[in-house]
């Protein structure tokens, strides 16, 4: 894509923690810039505590693939999750996600220092990557939404699609009584929803799954979450 075609926003402003400020302060002008290739929906924007459901590829200046998520370029068609405010990132993907809509397609031009080769980058540089060089993240923002981390590590993570009533939450010694589906990020359903619904014990051997124990204790009556 040529250069004329890529936008500048090192100069954006935005409300943020003052860690988060402190590490803008790296972005100089030329070092991130964007080039729109497909037009998202609405006006909506991701923000601090927001979900964000991507897929990315990243290339050379050259156009070599180095790394992507999608199969058709190596990848495990698996969409990549983060937390904005919360999650370890990369700098480019912290002022990346902001600027997008939902379903659009983005590239961005990255310096080495706005990714990987970042001083004190908080997540690792994968196995050959070539972190010292000036590489274009082209980005597919599937989705987002409001989330809730449940635990620190973010293996869980609650988003909420229909809100609960009252203010009590489950547990011990309550009894629930909920509908259980699971599907993976790409939608294939592993665990249909039934019409009749799963009865728990809090805090007995009927709730199996630790995962599924952390999740009930933030619900409500009636709610409906996609964890």
């Amino acid at each position: 894509m040529a250069d004329d075609a890529y936008s500048d926003f090192s100069g954006t402003k935005k409300k943020s923690s003052e860690e988060a400020e402190k590490r803008r302060e790296k972005i100089k002008p030329g070092s991130l810039m964007k080039a729109t290739v497909r037009s998202g929906e609405g006006d909506a924007k991701p923000s601090d505590d927001d979900q964000v459901i991507f897929h990315y590829t990243v290339r050379t200046a050259e156009g070599s693939v180095v790394y992507s998520t999608r199969t058709q370029y190596g990848g495990k068609g698996k969409p990549q999750r983060l937390v904005l405010g919360k999650s370890k990132m990369i700098l480019g993907f912290a002022e990346a996600f902001p600027t997008m809509l939902k379903g659009e397609i983005s590239i961005f031009k990255m310096k080495p220092e706005i990714h990987y080769a970042e001083e004190d980058c908080p997540v690792q540089t994968p196995d050959g990557f070539p972190k010292d060089d000036e590489l274009n993240f082209e980005i597919d923002l599937l989705d987002f939404s409001k989330s809730k981390v449940v635990r620190e590590d973010f293996g869980v993570v609650k988003t909420t699609v229909t809100e609960g009533q009252g203010w009590e939450s489950p547990r011990i010694p309550y009894e629930v009584t909920a509908r259980v589906s699971a599907s993976t990020l790409d939608g294939k359903v592993i665990l249909p929803s039934k019409e009749e619904s799963y009865f728990f014990t809090f805090g007995k051997s009927e709730v199996r799954h630790s995962a599924l124990s952390f999740c009930l204790i933030y619900f409500f009556a009636f709610s409906v979450s996609d964890i």
